[in-house]
């Protein structure tokens, strides 16, 4: 299976700013989970698609952004929202999950700004290079601290297999 595959997706956040400084109205830090994760091996085109399914409603249930690609046998995933919702599908689902193995956390950890909060409101499944390059080239233009630069180098290999 080498096709690569992205769902994204965005929240509202009521914030506004004023004399250059960021007024969050929620009042409320938003968490940021990313990791990397080893596909099974008997995994089938079938099976990812279920995991794009079940993500995207989920996601969208729990009002969590990111994005979640499949390429070269392994997973790539950001999640943003409340840190206690985030913390829950995390622990209680994902690490639980036998579709996947070799978990390495890349960054865990609240934030102000979340990195995908202007990308997109609706989840999209990504399947060519441009399109991947479009979430690159997102990631450059919003660099709203190193996580948003250190995600973009974790895609160049995602890039690579298309």
């Amino acid at each position: 299976m080498n096709d690569l595959r992205l769902i994204t997706g965005g929240f509202f956040l009521l914030k506004f700013t004023t004399f250059g400084q960021t007024i969050n109205l929620t009042n409320t830090m938003i968490y940021t989970l990313c990791y990397v994760s080893k596909a099974a091996e008997n995994l089938n085109a079938s099976s990812v698609e279920d995991i794009f399914l079940t993500t995207q409603s989920n996601n969208t249930q729990k009002n969590i952004s990111g994005i979640l690609i499949y390429g070269m046998g392994n997973f790539f995933q950001v999640l943003e929202g409340e840190e206690t919702v985030v913390e829950k599908l995390y622990e209680d689902y994902i690490k639980d999950d036998p579709r996947h193995s070799d978990i390495f956390e890349v960054i865990r950890r609240k934030t102000e700004t979340p990195i995908f909060e202007t990308y997109s409101s609706l989840f999209t499944i990504v399947k060519t290079t441009k399109q991947l390059e479009h979430i690159k080239a997102y990631l450059k233009q919003h660099r709203i601290n190193s996580t948003g630069e250190k995600l973009g180098r974790l895609l160049n290999p995602f890039l690579l297999e298309l």
